[in-house]
């Protein structure tokens, strides 16, 4: 295997692995959000409970900004293969689908 296909199995890789942690992301950012104290919540823990759903809160905030700079760049990585590919057919005249 040369230089160039470990570069290209490497980029092929690491697409591959972000699509798959935005992906989770997509999946797992909605069920951060901290829920209403409600009634049922014991005396002396609703400050504890309004806080611990703050905090949810806040990371879902912080997840949800992640998950666009995720995609964002999964999408440039896979534009850099989609290039790096036509370059490679370019240059060897082969189809490297």
């Amino acid at each position: 295997m040369t230089a160039v296909e470990l570069f290209y199995d490497d980029l092929y890789e690491s697409e591959t692995d972000f699509t798959g942690a935005v992906s989770t992301l997509q999946f797992d950012v909605p069920c951060l959000r901290g829920d209403d104290p409600g009634v049922e919540t014991p005396i002396g823990r609703y400050p504890l409970k309004v806080e611990l759903n703050r905090r949810m809160d806040e990371l879902y905030d912080a997840s949800s900004a992640y998950e666009d700079a995720g995609m964002a760049l999964a999408e440039a990585l896979s534009t850099i293969r989609s290039a790096y590919s036509a370059l490679d057919e370019e240059l060897s005249g082969e189809d490297v689908g």
